[in-house]
């Protein structure tokens, strides 16, 4: 009974590493405005509907007013002015919305470069990131996924044979290859986050590089 549990788990963690690689690629290929939720989206909808009635009353005043009510006067009006623009809202806009609360002006820069940086926990802080990083995300999400159709395919081929190499002995046990199953489901799990959160300051960094984050 417990080994019929084992292999189960080991089907689930299965299935999860083909999800995973689902949603890397939903995450990839679809717009972002269509991830934000709760208050980011109220947001995102107010600056949409801004920047239309602005271009239809050729009034940029209205979406200078509904950006900064919404990120406050540290930030360049001139960059809210891009990022919100039908061209930058899904490019720029969005990641904005998402990690406006990480980011820092950096005093030390030189005045109208490089003025933005992320802090990402107390006491850490790095500038914006210049490297798209994210098909290296992508290939290694993939890699893993097939690391986890090998592990479950030894788990039925040790039901008849045993794997003699002492380093691989562990793949004996069902129970050692269902852990290393979930270890690397969890592993594609913080690598999704991280991907998702450094893609959004990379293209933060694009749109500092366009106008200056901060005034």
């Amino acid at each position: 009974m417990l080994t019929a549990l084992i292999f189960l788990m080991i089907l689930v963690g299965v299935t999860a590493s083909w999800y995973q690689i689902y949603q890397m690629h939903f995450n990839i290929n679809t717009y972002d405005s269509f991830k934000l939720t709760g208050q980011k989206n109220r947001q995102f909808e107010k600056l949409s509907v801004n920047e239309k009635r602005a271009i239809e009353n050729q009034d940029a005043s209205l979406l200078d007013e509904a950006a900064v009510d919404i990120f406050g006067n540290n930030f360049n009006v001139a960059a809210l002015r891009i990022a919100f623009s039908k061209e930058g809202q899904e490019t720029y806009g969005v990641p904005l919305l998402r990690r406006k609360r990480v980011l820092v002006f950096n005093a030390s820069s030189e005045k109208g470069t490089g003025r933005a940086s992320a802090r990402h926990a107390p006491g850490f802080k790095t500038g914006l990131p210049s490297i798209n990083l994210r098909s290296f995300f992508m290939v290694a999400v993939i890699a893993n996924g097939g690391l986890i159709q090998l592990l479950a395919a030894m788990s039925i081929y040790t039901i008849h044979y045993e794997v003699s190499v002492s380093m691989l002995e562990w793949i004996n046990q069902p129970v050692m290859i269902m852990s290393a199953i979930f270890f690397i489901v969890f592993l594609n799990y913080l690598i999704s986050k991280v991907d998702a959160y450094l893609h959004d300051l990379y293209q933060l960094g694009r749109l500092n590089q366009l106008a200056p984050l901060f005034k």
